[in-house]
């Protein structure tokens, strides 16, 4: 778990306009985050994100699976990395120039 860390830190820390990063399992639920505190509203971003991937990967069928995501809110900006178990998203504040 540490090396996880380390990467977490290494997206995290440097860039100011990152609100955090998580790591959520398939069914969106957290499994490692760099948000302090685990808000609701933190929680029903990895829900509805798992929710949206598993939307996409079954319209897609056998055209293969969605291997990145990105999305942006007026409020926040979402990249997505989905993997077989887990799924790697980055909060980014999209007012942030």
């Amino acid at each position: 778990m540490i090396e996880v860390d380390e990467i977490l830190k290494n997206i995290d820390g440097p860039f100011k306009n990152v609100v955090g990063v998580l790591i959520v399992d398939r069914d969106g639920i957290i499994i490692k985050s760099t948000i302090n505190e685990v808000v609701d509203s933190i929680q029903n971003y990895g829900l509805s994100i798992a929710n949206i991937v598993e939307s996409a990967n079954k319209a897609m069928n056998e055209n293969g699976e969605l291997q990145f995501l990105r999305m942006k809110t007026k409020k926040n900006e979402f990249i997505v990395v989905p993997d077989k178990e887990y799924m790697l998203i980055t909060i980014l504040n999209a007012n942030t120039s």
